[in-house]
């Protein structure tokens, strides 16, 4: 015999027990009906479909595709129903799909037309299901198109000058390398102090000298960064030719300036070298080292090597 009130209790709860799972199992989701537009140019396109347990989702595409599953057994272990057709998708999932861990179902267009493809993310909204989804996609038009081309004419170029420095022979040090480049000959190497006082933007000039070799000039310097400042990076020499009355003119160079040090720490010093082929006959420039940031360096007003 039960307790009084007991059979009452579990009958009451047992009828709760049964209101929820009938109301979890009456979840109706909103059905949506949508088209989706995928843009040529814009890259691979991702798209959001949502499914909901029992509930059919077909998906039609404007031409022939061809299903791209990673891991078709992964998808299969959720679904009722996985139909993939010429020109359209059924999906009818048993279950929820969960947050995480389920692959993306990645469709490829079976023309060459642009974008290739298209990346559907499965999920289960809270409140909404997509029925219907038709994908369109439109053709890129002629700025776009040649937008694209600039763009990767751009990166051509930028990989082959990255090619062209990877297959520059290595220099070889010391006076073979001078032979090797020409830089110094039969002719005598001529060299000169500068005693020009240069004005220093956060590195220090100790000394500059100047080296000629026929057409070859090359100045040669040791610079200190000071104490306190950051890691100063070689960049560049900017050379700009002087006129008789020492004006400067619009001929610029620019050159490579070398260091053995891949950068100046604090307190440290290290010799650097600029050369370069002077056409012509020799003239006055002045001078400016700059870092790889083109804001700290050391300038000369009048050097002539």
């Amino acid at each position: 015999m039960f307790p009084r009130g007991a059979l009452t209790t579990m009958v009451a709860a047992v009828f709760l027990l049964g209101t929820a799972a009938r109301a979890q199992g009456a979840k109706r989701w909103r059905r949506v009906e949508r088209s989706v537009s995928l843009s040529a140019g814009t890259g691979e396109s991702v798209q959001r479909l949502r499914l909901a347990p029992r509930v059919v989702t077909t998906v039609l595409f404007d031409s022939e595709v061809i299903p791209e599953v990673a891991d078709p057994e992964a998808l299969r272990g959720l679904f009722t129903r996985v139909e993939l057709g010429t020109d359209h998708l059924v999906l009818k999932p048993a279950v929820a799909l969960p947050d995480k861990g389920v692959p993306p179902l990645v469709v490829r267009f079976a023309d060459a037309d642009a974008p290739r493809r298209v990346v559907l993310e499965l999920t289960t909204d809270a409140e909404e299901v997509d029925t219907v989804v038709e994908v369109l996609r439109h053709p890129a038009s002629a700025e776009r198109l040649e937008e694209e081309l600039a763009a990767l004419k751009a990166q051509c170029a930028a990989l082959e000058a990255r090619l062209a420095s990877a297959r520059r022979p290595v220099s070889q040090e010391g006076l073979a390398g001078a032979i090797l480049s020409g830089a110094i000959g039969r002719q005598s190497v001529a060299w000169k102090w500068v005693d020009i006082e240069p004005a220093d933007q956060g590195v220090k000039a100790l000394w500059l000298d100047a080296y000629r070799s026929g057409e070859w000039v090359a100045l040669g310097m040791e610079l200190e960064n000071r104490e306190g400042e950051s890691s100063w990076v070689p960049g560049v020499a900017r050379l700009t030719r002087l006129d008789p009355e020492g004006r400067e003119t619009d001929v610029v160079l620019e050159v490579p300036l070398h260091m053995r040090e891949a950068r100046l720490r604090p307190g440290q010093r290290a010799r650097a070298v600029v050369q370069w082929r002077e056409e012509g006959t020799p003239a006055a420039y002045s001078l400016e080292v700059m870092d790889t940031a083109r804001r700290q360096g050391v300038r000369w007003a009048r050097v002539e090597p």
